[in-house]
């Protein structure tokens, strides 16, 4: 499951360990985590600084991995055709994070999301690549380009997030609404 609403909900859904490890003013934007029947979960977690890593074992023991997004050098995500997906990001320093049987409907809206809060703190935008194949098959890929130059701080700018067609676009993708009341909002976004 991948969760989007507000901070303090999102935090309250993961484990009491990924609480305790975030830095002050870190927000949790969205989460994925694995299909699991007999063990705990893992979860990777998109924060506004980082992708974090968190495997819960038992008797409060734990794995904490996280990559800050200036560290970031690749990522790659595949979505099967029936039920699972995955995703894998690479750091600088050799870092690797890998989370399969991923419900393949929360992978691209947190690849949407990645992007997103990435391009808030890189002066200068990536894009990912995305592939659809057929069946609902997809892959996305970003590879940091050879300098990409980030700021200290988000900027002051509108964040991509609070723009209202990049707001409409995520409302859809999160299913919030229809195609058909994507697109009529869309248009009436246009023509203002």
């Amino acid at each position: 499951m991948s969760g989007k609403s507000s901070n303090k909900s999102l935090i309250d859904e993961l484990p009491t360990g990924v609480k305790d490890s975030l830095s002050s003013g870190e927000e949790v934007i969205r989460y994925l985590k694995t299909f699991n029947v007999v063990e705990r979960p893992d979860y990777i977690i998109l924060t506004n600084l980082r992708v974090v890593y968190f495997d819960e074992k038992h008797l409060g023991r734990y794995t904490f991995k996280s990559i800050p997004f200036q560290k970031l050098l690749q990522m790659k995500a595949q979505r099967g055709t029936l039920l699972w997906g995955d995703i894998t990001f690479t750091g600088e320093d050799g870092t690797e994070i890998l989370l399969e049987r991923v419900d393949r409907k929360d992978l691209e809206p947190f690849v949407d999301a990645l992007e997103i809060e990435y391009n808030a703190i890189a002066v200068e935008p990536i894009s990912i690549k995305h592939q659809k194949d057929l069946v609902g098959k997809a892959t996305w890929q970003f590879d940091k380009p050879a300098e990409v130059v980030f700021r200290q701080q988000p900027s002051d700018q509108p964040r991509l997030a609070e723009d209202p067609l990049n707001q409409l676009k995520m409302r859809y993708i999160k299913g919030e609404i229809s195609e058909e009341e994507y697109r009529a909002k869309l248009r009436v976004l246009t023509e203002k």
